[in-house]
């Protein structure tokens, strides 16, 4: 007589003793050798293949009732976001010259209840919202400074739909959510059992190269789980991987043009060297697989019409999806510069700076399916790209981390960028909904 017995995977688990070859209820049932060994091999395939996967389309919906109450919080606090996007952007805060913002977010903390807000030796902003339990760290960061000096107009202008201001969109937009998100909290009831690191990172942008994260990183007391750095800029982008990058500023000064009448002659003006070390520089052959590129940024030289340039400079980037490509290219246009200052009879030096390495996640990733999910819920379309922000510093350590768009809106450095004021409410109730799943261990791999 054949028996078929239908259980659950737990079930099956407690109903076969792997010594015995019975029940662990010893009503005597015994599991013949075949069958035995066959049972055993179920049980070990299931330990290798892990926990079965979680249904994430299903966990977001869960929390389309929360979505509507978690709208209202946020826009019960959009005073407190204007007002704190209007008080950071007074304050410039060029490279290397953060203090005085950093003072202003430590206060702003202070003010909305953030537990320990404090200042580090790199005048990062810092601060913590204790969990029940504090299973999970979870570190929400953006960068406070600018990529323009204080001579730029810092005044924004709010109307109706919009807010136009020089960085507005990068990024402070993101420093003003950051500052308001413990108020916002406490006004959803948003309660989690994880601990929430909230960080203002200062020296981002050009030679500061991520220098206060990864101070951060170095010295915090405890290490994230999980990374979420926050753009002004756009809502659906989501981007989780980094390209290997290099950074070099190129300066050509007159050397010895002098001491010989033919390089006197074949043209001594260090726009031409700098223009003939561009032209070699885009030469360099470069793949189509991995994709790889080199980006002449900035240019500047000369001193008037009738004057020879005793000096030009120039800024370049080269990004690759392939660090050995990136570090071959470094290397042809070290011998290139070499080779045709001598050629000229010019002073070329090099200064490399902001070296990054390809990383990140791939879709596959719960975090990434889950912030995907979420976006496709909020009615944007995910679009996913490369970043060199501050994620690239947590990746390289193998924390999970993405970045996030709050609204939509143009940037730039001119009064002509902006940011639309309604997308905003989306923009922070998907970083709720991507909170509430990591700290619901939804995001674990």
């Amino acid at each position: 007589m054949l028996y078929v017995i239908t259980v659950g995977e737990k079930d099956f688990e407690n109903l076969f003793d792997n010594k015995m070859g019975k029940t662990k209820a010893g009503d005597g049932l015994r599991i013949s050798v075949p069958m035995r060994e066959h049972c055993l091999k179920i049980l070990n395939y299931k330990k290798r293949r892990g926990p079965m996967p979680v249904d994430i389309v299903n966990e977001v919906k869960k929390l389309e009732d929360k979505k509507e109450e978690w709208r209202n919080a946020v826009s019960s606090s959009r005073e407190m976001i204007l007002s704190n996007l209007a008080m950071i952007s007074q304050i410039p805060a060029p490279t290397f010259e953060e203090k005085n913002r950093s003072e202003l977010i430590i206060e702003r903390f202070s003010e909305c209840g953030v537990a320990e807000p404090e200042t580090d030796e790199m005048y990062n902003g810092c601060g913590m919202l204790y969990g029940t339990t504090g299973e999970r760290n979870i570190l929400i960061t953006t960068h406070m400074d600018n990529n323009f000096d204080q001579f730029v107009d810092q005044n924004i202008s709010i109307t109706e739909h919009r807010i136009f201001g020089a960085g507005t969109p990068e990024d402070n937009l993101a420093l003003a959510v950051l500052c308001t998100l413990h108020d916002i909290f406490s006004r959803a009831d948003f309660k989690l059992k994880s601990n929430i690191s909230l960080l203002a990172t200062t020296r981002f942008n050009g030679r500061g190269d991520f220098s206060g994260i990864r101070h951060y990183m170095k010295n915090c007391r405890k290490r994230p789980d999980y990374v979420i750095n926050l753009s002004g800029i756009t809502l659906g982008q989501l981007d989780y991987f980094t390209l290997s990058r290099i950074r070099c500023d190129i300066t050509v000064e007159r050397g010895n043009f002098y001491e010989s009448p033919w390089l006197s002659g074949s043209g001594n003006s260090t726009i031409i060297v700098a223009n003939e070390i561009i032209n070699s520089i885009l030469r360099i052959p470069l793949p189509r697989k991995p994709k790889s590129l080199i980006n002449i940024g900035m240019i500047k030289g000369g001193e008037r019409f009738s004057t020879i340039s005793r000096q030009t400079v120039f800024r370049l980037e080269v990004l690759s999806e392939d660090d050995s490509i990136t570090d071959s290219v470094i290397g042809n246009i070290q011998d290139n510069c070499t080779d045709i200052g001598a050629k000229f009879g010019a002073d070329v030096k090099l200064e490399f700076f902001g070296r990054h390495h390809a990383k990140g996640l791939t879709c596959s990733h719960p975090m990434i399916k889950c912030a995907a999910e979420i976006i496709n819920s909020i009615g944007s379309r995910p679009t996913m790209n490369f970043i060199n922000s501050e994620i690239s510093v947590a990746l390289a350590e193998g924390i999970p981390s993405l970045n996030l768009g709050l609204t939509t809106g143009e940037g730039g450095l001119g009064g002509k960028s902006y940011i639309d004021i309604k997308p905003i409410k989306d923009g922070i109730v998907q970083l709720m909904m991507l909170i509430n799943l990591i700290d619901n261990g939804i995001c674990d791999e």
